[in-house]
């Protein structure tokens, strides 16, 4: 079985010559000396009875049968490279990008929680408004033109797409602070609405619409932020009033920094979507981080 098959270890290098076509970087890589790399390629064009390289004075190319096993030998090594990273073994690297809200809020109050599960993972965060167009393993990013009051059904399109779906509903916090004061006049904070896409998919809803529902605050002060961290720093410090995610503040409320202040008068909120990219799907390091997401979402899960 495998009768044809050369030493392993001259195929490694000269997989590395070839890739670089030069022995002294090759040499570099695999922390060897550019003699051992021109004595590995020697043997191994012996051992198939082949010419792989043609030497000048100060470089290397590669011959016809050269380039062919070079071809073969990185077909075969990604084979290789993904088969482990499926077993959860060599590369531990998992990137992921969220809605900015998300990320500093919810994200960065748990991750340090898996990595003490997980600590063989290297995990990266970035943020964008618009995470989707973004190259990462795992892609979280607002539930557009949806309202995530626990109605989706699990067998939706985002579900059945693979999407995880995390639901939200906005209520009124605030600091025990603040609620131990009495206040003349109530302050009310929000973050600002960015546009009317925002605002029609509920992502930013404003104290208007929620007066309009549960009633109105008589000749409040009213403060609006540009992000939800701003909003929650503002809260925290017992400023006013802050309408907002209840699954941004989750932590928050867990540890008794903030109190839902009206919990049974709320607005529907967008909620976020939890995607994997295509070639991610399979790997270990991936469905980890999902399982320990659904473990912390909770009762915020829907489907």
């Amino acid at each position: 079985m495998f009768a044809h098959l050369p030493s392993l270890n001259g195929l490694r290098v000269f997989e590395a010559a070839a890739r670089h076509l030069s022995f002294k970087l090759a040499a570099k890589e695999l922390e060897l000396t550019p003699t051992a790399v021109s004595h590995q390629i020697r043997n191994l064009e012996t051992q198939l009875n082949l010419s792989l390289f043609i030497r000048h004075t100060r470089a290397v190319e590669l011959t016809l049968a050269g380039q062919t096993l070079f071809d073969s030998c990185q077909r075969v090594l990604r084979q290789l490279d993904q088969t482990l990273g499926q077993l959860g073994v060599g590369n531990q690297s998992l990137s992921i990008c969220a809605a900015p809200g998300f990320a500093a809020l919810w994200l960065a109050q748990r991750l340090p929680y898996f990595q003490r599960r997980f600590p063989e993972i290297e995990v990266s965060v970035s943020q964008s408004d618009t995470p989707a167009a973004k190259e990462a393993d795992i892609i979280i990013s607002r539930a557009a033109g949806r309202e995530s009051s626990g109605s989706e059904s699990p067998g939706s399109d985002s579900q059945s797409a693979g999407a995880i779906l995390l639901g939200e509903t906005l209520g009124v916090f605030a600091s025990p602070a603040y609620l131990q004061r009495k206040h003349s006049q109530q302050t009310l904070m929000h973050v600002r609405r960015h546009g009317p896409a925002t605002a029609q998919i509920g992502i930013q809803a404003c104290w208007d619409e929620w007066q309009q529902l549960h009633g109105k605050f008589r000749e409040p002060q009213l403060i609006e932020f540009d992000r939800e961290d701003q909003l929650l720093q503002a809260c925290l410090a017992g400023q006013g009033l802050a309408l907002t995610s209840s699954l941004l503040v989750s932590a928050q409320v867990e540890q008794g920094w903030l109190k839902p202040c009206l919990p049974e008068k709320v607005l529907p909120g967008a909620g976020y979507s939890v995607t994997v990219a295509e070639g991610a799907r399979d790997q270990q390091r991936v469905k980890h981080f999902i399982d320990w997401l659904k473990e912390q979402a909770g009762s915020h899960l829907l489907g």
